[in-house]
């Protein structure tokens, strides 16, 4: 990756979701279905149980939330997405002044990377594909749960939420713990930071079996992106529900801070036993690939995909900005491959959760079969569960 400073790189991660505004037929026609509507709302709850110092009320949990909806009416904008990250520990609207600040926040990193500034205000006012509280389908639909990478929001992977949900599942996500807890001194915050988002995702995920659009009891899918791949790990050695997990170049299969989840006395290699894939590229020096721990949990199947074309970031809709902003396509080492990349990863994650989410999810998870999308840019590499 081209070199530029590790917090324009943070911050870049936290915004992506304002590059993802491109239309979304242009974007991943695999993964969503012609003419499909998506709905979105917030619930903003408090964990009683899990107080602290900074929380002694409990932990607020924004919970943002996309389903199938009936029909798009008034569709959101990508500011409408970013400000929900000024509401994410105290939930009343922030004051102008906050959102003043956040904002500005927001276009200081763009225009460092050579973006114009017409251009980053045209992406804040550009319309999304979500309307707010929008009737939902009839119906109840599977459930996919979407963990953060360190110090994002819901805007990060929006866009991927968005494809999902027209594609016809209910997605939501939780804001990163680090937003939550702070940003993480070193590797040795990795076991309590990837406990507490699992706590935070377990939490997202009793609230919402109760909500009308959601599947009531059974098996869902989880999505995870860098970090968030080790909590949704951790998770779904909990939780036999949990159905599938797609890792978008996740922690756990990177060199950096390894053995340090394998440490944590709630591992359990024997306890993962659903189906795994983990899509990954090779280019970014701090994410060498390391998949000896994907190799030790030998009771579940897994499928080792390497992206063509893509850097860490651009696992967000980051890899899809690429197409209409050459400055930051340049600053981010994208190059003629990458917007193919990122359809190619929607494309096989929607596959992989429409396999293991599906009517026939019982027979594929005993079976192992899964064949990911054909692509030059995907080279998968499956490894066989050896039972238990």
């Amino acid at each position: 990756m081209t070199s530029f400073p590790s917090r324009l790189r943070a911050v870049l991660l936290a915004l992506v979701c304002a590059l993802a505004t491109a239309p979304a037929s242009a974007a991943a026609p695999a993964a969503e279905k012609p003419g499909a509507s998506v709905g979105f709302r917030v619930l903003e709850r408090t964990d009683a149980s899990r107080t602290s110092p900074r929380f002694p009320q409990g932990r607020p949990l924004q919970i943002a939330l996309w389903y199938p909806a009936a029909s798009s009416t008034a569709p959101l904008t990508y500011r409408d997405y970013f400000l929900l990250s000024t509401r994410e520990l105290a939930f009343a609207p922030a004051e102008p002044a906050m959102e003043r600040e956040a904002l500005a926040e927001f276009t200081s990193p763009f225009l460092a990377a050579g973006v114009k500034p017409d251009e980053v205000a045209s992406f804040l006012s550009t319309k999304m594909r979500a309307s707010l509280n929008a009737a939902p389908l009839p119906g109840r639909f599977p459930l996919v749960l979407l963990a953060q990478g360190n110090g994002q929001s819901a805007h990060d992977q929006a866009f991927l939420a968005e494809a999902l949900a027209a594609h016809g599942y209910v997605v939501a996500t939780v804001p990163s713990q680090s937003r939550l807890d702070g940003v993480m001194q070193g590797e040795q915050d990795i076991p309590t930071q990837a406990t507490q988002q699992a706590a935070d995702l377990a939490f997202a995920l009793r609230a919402l079996r109760s909500q009308p659009q959601v599947r009531a009891s059974g098996k869902y899918g989880l999505v995870a992106h860098s970090f968030g791949a080790r909590s949704a790990l951790l998770l779904a050695m909990k939780d036999p529900d949990a159905a599938a997990l797609v890792s978008l170049d996740g922690g756990i299969g990177g060199k950096a801070g390894k053995g340090q989840l394998e440490r944590m006395k709630s591992f359990n290699p024997a306890k993962a036993k659903l189906p795994l894939l983990h899509l990954y590229e090779v280019g970014d020096r701090f994410m060498v690939p390391d998949h000896e721990l994907i190799r030790s949990l030998d009771r579940a199947n897994r499928w080792l995909v390497k992206v063509d074309g893509m850097r860490h970031v651009h696992f967000t809709s980051l890899g899809i900005a690429v197409r209409s902003l050459p400055a930051l396509a340049e600053r981010t080492s994208a190059d003629s491959r990458t917007a193919a990349a990122w359809d190619a990863m929607a494309a096989a994650t929607t596959s992989f959760l429409d396999t293991f989410l599906g009517e026939a999810a019982g027979t594929n998870a005993s079976t192992g079969r899964w064949t990911p999308p054909a692509s030059p840019l995907l080279h998968p590499e499956k490894l066989p569960a050896t039972g238990g």
